[in-house]
């Protein structure tokens, strides 16, 4: 039988046997100043944050004040419903909501306890705050919203009335007076809290990370001890917990750039001077953007203005490569025993060169059987960005401004690092706009943010740094490469270029035909080129690889002999041996000898690739300008027939690109907005224009005249014009998609400018995370895949569009290389994850 509650001295958490019986309880008030403990280490740790959101100093009493209203985050437990829980079998009533009904009800808040409760409030003005502390599970409550009524929170009021086992509401009391002890100094006479939302938002996520290590009941056992016998435990547990995630102070070593690199540093790498909130890098692709950005974050550290990194990519390639470069540079800085580099990828577990594995009820085994500050953050994606350095893809902190669960978490841990966001471009103003919200909202925490591009536009560049836009004239004068900021004018980054790479340009009319593709890299690489192929789409490169490895088995991109093609739908374990092949047939220490090696956009950013011949299909120009980055990235002595650089850009085989203005996608060309990757084919149109007319240019000297003739807004619309009616109106299409777009990244992200009270709760966000590209699913497969390139494989990602609305549907295994998940039917081998017929 169940133990019966004691409401009188209510639980928090509870420790079951194998057969669910109860055989220890913590007690709520003991948790709750477990939580109070912790939450005051938090505070300090992110007072530079709370003050800068705040627009004022935090005063001892403020901080008391906070780590009191943390401490009462779970005082709804005390409900009887909830208490009801010590039996496995009874109705699941939560906590957090129920207290709306305790404080509002016409008999319940005339109870001492909320009557002690709205005392407190409104002595502190603490309204916003304390309904940020009820969202710690993730998001606000409409309990808990400004215009709530009894219908919303009055189907709790029977939780909380007498009855014959006990008054639920009498037991919060204690609770109250136990916290009134231990922080006194709340309770003086003082100014009331800041009233900043911001500020109010920050500290709603900072309460949810209290409330997480709070509840490590391997530092706060359940079993005890308990009551004046716990107070020595908990001081040292909230301590030891804090500093176990890596959120206590850690001083930089001194040091230079040639110690934490290996190398001395261009001019512009080590460039000092006040950059504003959010500094800007342009330079081309390989010119040490990345060790410049390493290298700010270690002088801001050293000047006390960032404690953690959190290094954001576009593509999960690029963010596993880097997280190896990261963590050499740590371990450069701190020794074998610093900070390790946490990787922020969905579907990897990985933390500095450790990996884990995923086991039942969400534990981790980690392959070194160690741990470290910087596991915790690895084992979970809405942790990530408490590691205090990870890597990993953009949309991990694109998800801390927009409305999901565990939104505010994650931009309150981001607030303390410096946000450095590589391969900015302006293809995407949804993607555009959320990035302008998650810089607003990171600067007014005080935190700072480091753009890096090697393609951005005047126009992109004065949306993200809050600059007037230039005309097409005075954008191609901007100095390229230069450093810039908001409140900064560009200036020439000296030393992040040496000579110009000329580049020969061919324009080849066969982008629908693999095989012809397949053919022209096949010739290069037999006369001795490490040949690139990069597609728009997937399918296009797997059509291309499977055509090289036909025609010529032997110089086909291998991983361990098997044939295959580079793209993001392969699983973890098998990418990681793919990206590892990559670098070691394309990299720098490459050897000598003829190669294919076909993909997608995931080629076209941070990976260590060095080629001597590209063919890339046709895309804007900024996009282009990326893939040529690959092409000659490393001096070599010896290139043979392909001493210049040269780059085949694949066209339709009509020139003429207006029946594509209505018609599907071609290759990633055109179609629906969020369908294909380039639909906007204006850019698409000068771009092929331009290098018709330039088949020789120089790189970087031409990157700044590429960009701005392709892509400058007043351009673009002279071509239209010039072009005729069917492309004006394509050209108000798009206009018109991407304005509805930004429209739709100002509607749907977070507003931290509006009071807590006013957030509606987070139930929207899946849409948005979808699009975004957070909601791949991650299925666990019972029985294992066979691997790409040998072994198995036990977990996938499937991109959220291949399986819409599967929700928790049950994954079937059909054989060794496909399984099924609700309707839906996949196979995986060495092309990769694909729909099967």
């Amino acid at each position: 039988m169940p133990m019966m509650p004691d409401l009188q001295r209510p639980w928090a958490k509870l420790l079951r046997n194998e057969e669910k019986v109860v055989v220890a309880a913590l007690p709520l008030v003991d948790h709750c100043l477990d939580v109070g403990a912790v939450a005051e280490i938090v505070l300090q740790a992110w007072r530079g944050p709370l003050e800068a959101a705040a627009g004022r100093a935090l005063g001892e009493q403020d901080i008391s004040r906070l780590a009191v209203l943390a401490a009462l985050h779970d005082l709804g437990k005390a409900n009887r419903g909830f208490q009801a829980r010590i039996d496995p079998a009874a109705e699941l009533i939560g906590h957090t909501g129920q207290v709306a009904a305790l404080l509002n009800h016409s008999k319940l808040k005339r109870t001492p306890a909320a009557v002690a409760l709205q005392a407190m409030i409104d002595d502190w003005d603490a309204e916003q705050h304390f309904a940020a502390v009820m969202a710690h599970h993730g998001k606000p409550l409409g309990e808990f919203h400004e215009a709530a009524t009894s219908l919303d929170w009055g189907r709790h009021n029977r939780h909380w009335m007498p009855e014959g086992d006990g008054d639920p509401a009498a037991a919060v009391v204690p609770l109250i007076e136990a916290v009134r002890e231990r922080w006194p100094r709340a309770w003086e006479a003082g100014p009331p809290l800041p009233l900043a939302p911001r500020f109010v938002a920050l500290f709603a996520g900072l309460v949810t990370l209290a409330d997480w290590l709070g509840s490590d009941s391997k530092r706060f056992p359940v079993a005890g001890p308990h009551g004046a016998e716990r107070v020595a435990l908990r001081a040292e547990a909230a301590l030891a917990a804090a500093e176990a995630r890596g959120l206590l102070a850690l001083d930089t070593p001194a040091g230079d750039f040639v110690a934490a690199f290996g190398n001395a540093p261009y001019d512009f790498q080590t460039a000092a001077g006040d950059w504003g909130p959010v500094a800007l890098i342009e330079a081309e692709t390989g010119s040490g953007k990345t060790e410049a950005a390493l290298w700010r974050w270690l002088e801001l550290r050293r000047a006390g203005q960032v404690d953690g990194l959190f290094f954001a990519l576009p593509t999960r390639s690029a963010a596993v490569q880097l997280q190896r470069r990261v963590d050499a540079m740590l371990t450069s800085v701190w020794g074998a025993d610093g900070p390790r580099a946490v990787l922020a990828v969905p579907g990897y577990l990985k933390a500095g060169d450790a990996s884990g594995q995923a086991l039942p009820g969400y534990a981790v085994r980690w392959d070194d059987g160690a741990t470290g500050e910087e596991r915790w953050a690895a084992e979970r994606a809405n942790r990530f960005l408490a590691a205090r350095v990870a890597v990993g893809t953009i949309d991990q902190a694109l998800l801390g401004v927009l409305p999901v669960k565990h939104a505010l978490f994650r931009s309150s841990v981001l607030a303390r690092s410096l946000l450095v966001v590589d391969e900015v471009h302006a293809s995407d103003a949804y993607m555009t706009g959320l990035l302008e919200r998650l810089l607003d909202q990171h600067g007014a925490a005080g935190g700072k943010a480091l753009l890096l591009s090697a393609t951005l536009g005047s126009g992109a560049r004065a949306r993200l740094l809050r600059q007037t836009p230039l005309s097409p004239e005075a954008a191609e004068a901007v100095p390229y490469p230069a450093l810039s900021g908001r409140g900064v004018a560009p200036r020439a980054a000296r030393g992040a270029t040496g000579r110009d790479k000329q580049v020969r340009v061919e324009v080849a009319p066969i982008m629908e035909d693999a095989s012809a593709i397949a053919m022209r890299a096949v010739e290069a690489a037999r006369d001795g080129a490490a040949v690139l192929v990069v597609r728009n789409s997937v399918a296009g490169a797997v059509a291309v690889a499977q055509a090289v490895a036909e025609l010529a088995p032997e110089l086909a991109f291998a991983v361990e002999g098997v044939a295959t093609v580079h793209h993001g739908r392969f699983a973890a374990t098998d990418r990681e041996r793919l990206d590892t092949a990559v670098t070691a047939a394309f990299g720098k220490g490459r050897g000598r000898g003829g190669r294919v090696l076909v993909g997608t956009q995931t080629l076209e950013q941070s990976l260590d690739i060095d080629a001597d011949l590209l063919l890339t299909d046709l895309a804007p120009v900024d996009v282009l300008l990326q893939r040529i980055g690959r092409l000659h990235r490393h001096a070599r002595a010896e290139r043979g027939a392909f001493a210049e650089a040269r780059a085949i850009v694949l066209r339709p085989a009509e020139r003429d690109l207006t029946p594509l203005l209505k018609g599907r996608a071609l290759h990633g060309l055109g179609g629906a907005r969020r369908v294909a990757p380039y639909p906007d084919l204006l850019p698409v149109e000068a771009t092929l224009a331009l290098l018709e007319d330039r088949p020789d240019i120089a790189i970087p000297r031409d990157n700044r005249l590429l960009v701005e003739r392709a892509l400058h807004p007043e351009l673009l619309d002279a071509l239209a014009e010039r072009l005729g009616v069917a492309w004006q109106n394509h050209r108000n299409e798009r206009n018109g998609g991407a304005a509805v777009d930004a429209q739709a990244a100002g509607q749907v992200a977070l507003d931290f400018r509006r009071r807590f009270t006013e957030w509606l709760p987070f139930d929207g966000g899946e849409a948005v995370a979808t699009r975004l590209g957070a909601r791949d699913l991650l299925v666990d497969l019972a029985q294992p895949l066979a691997g790409a390139f040998g072994g198995t494989v036990d977990r996938i990602a499937i991109p959220a569009w291949m399986a819409p609305g599967v929700g928790d549907a049950a994954v079937e295994a059909r054989d060794a290389h496909g399984f099924s998940i609700g309707s839906y039917r996949f196979a995986y081998d060495q092309w990769g994850l694909r729909k099967a017929d």
